[in-house]
């Protein structure tokens, strides 16, 4: 079989998965960055960035490992220089990143490091001026320039693109690239936690107005984002919102309402949500429940229960998940094989997706992979 003829196969098994059917097998897709090390042990994340053409290398030769290479996700290795991608997304939070082999351990994970740059007063500079006034302001106060990040070198992203293209993976992917997050996340980065949590308790009219102004600004932006670059999903991430965070109450006023205005704006341009919410989002389900069946998917971690998401939510929308990190790290093959055709049981066959809860850590076991891809193909 060639590779475009079983990119074919995974494309029609994921998009069975996403629109809620039986697909010929579960789909699976256990992310994660931290791949080259089944190759090379002794390697490092700071090989990142001493070494990016070998993580690269590395991380293409992990998907042809046995049972590795039943996994229907393509691996990590973009080409893009990790400083890009990663400075740029603590930039969405205007906070800076700490790098392994310089500010951390060599082998340690990045870091966001919050600035807390908003003051106040710049909530009235929402309302007045706009978001996009003020986010400018803010990443100039962070000093994070783009300019300045390693640019990309295209023709050596072709050359990773057209070797990760012969593994025969799916190419159903994320539209619109780093999508705006919730713009409750955005101001929380923005203030730092402490102070937008007592924002929200001092000043909770002006908050709701400097989000709504946020929540237009950042739903149009999205909408040119899956226009610009289009795909099947897009991708946005819930941090700091889910019930072992905020309140009931809070959840309502503050955070909700942005889902409820942007994820309707994805359906009107043909692009499902998916949202990858990390922590406890137990007693917020059922807010979810609202949208149209088939135009959202649940990507938890491993905090909230798998049962209940599937009681909750598993007649409107594709569920993924949720092999811990921790049981990867530590547990024994057997137990990752029994977890994963437990959440099977629960969740599966139709309308899910085999993942890991959030991603499969740096020092994961390789058996212990393996084990949950032979749970799913029931081997």
């Amino acid at each position: 079989m060639t590779p475009q003829e079983m990119t074919e196969i995974r494309n029609k098994r994921m998009l069975a998965a996403l629109n809620m059917e039986k697909p010929d097998r579960i789909p699976i897709s256990l992310s994660g960055q931290m791949y080259f090390k089944f190759i090379d042990p002794t390697m490092v994340i700071a090989d990142y960035w001493r070494r990016p053409k070998l993580v690269d290398e590395y991380l293409i030769e992990a998907a042809k490992l046995p049972w590795l290479e039943e996994m229907d996700s393509a691996p990590s290795a973009s080409g893009m220089p990790m400083d890009t991608f990663l400075q740029n997304f603590a930039a969405m939070w205007f906070a800076k990143m700490k790098i392994p082999g310089r500010e951390l351990a060599e082998d340690a994970l990045w870091q966001i490091d919050e600035q807390g740059p908003m003051t106040e007063e710049d909530y009235d500079t929402i309302i007045d001026k706009g978001w996009a006034y003020l986010k400018q302001e803010l990443l100039n106060r962070i000093g994070f320039d783009p300019a300045a990040l390693p640019p990309m070198d295209m023709e050596y992203f072709g050359e990773i693109q057209k070797k990760v293209a012969e593994l025969g993976k799916t190419t159903i992917a994320m539209s619109g690239g780093l999508l705006p997050f919730p713009t409750f996340e955005t101001l929380s980065g923005a203030r730092k936690l402490p102070a937008f949590f007592r924002d929200l308790r001092r000043m909770p009219d002006k908050v709701r107005a400097a989000l709504d102004v946020m929540d237009k600004e950042e739903v149009d932006a999205t909408v040119k984002a899956i226009t610009d670059m289009p795909g099947v999903y897009g991708f946005i991430g819930g941090t700091r919102a889910g019930s072992d965070f905020i309140s009931t109450k809070v959840f309502e006023k503050f955070y909700f309402p942005y889902y409820q205005k942007v994820v309707p704006a994805m359906q009107e341009h043909n692009t499902k949500t998916w949202f990858h919410q990390d922590g406890n989002w137990s007693t917020f389900l059922h807010y979810f429940a609202e949208f149209p069946k088939k135009q959202c998917i649940w990507d938890p971690d491993h905090l909230t229960d798998m049962a209940l998401i599937k009681e909750v939510l598993g007649d409107k929308m594709c569920i993924t998940g949720n092999v811990p990190p921790a049981l990867l790290s530590v547990g024994t093959p057997e137990d990752c094989y029994n977890y994963a055709k437990k959440i099977i049981d629960i969740v599966g066959p139709a309308g899910f997706i085999m993942n890991s809860g959030c991603s499969v850590p740096p020092n994961a076991k390789l058996e212990n992979v393996q084990a949950v891809i032979r749970a799913t193909l029931d081997k």
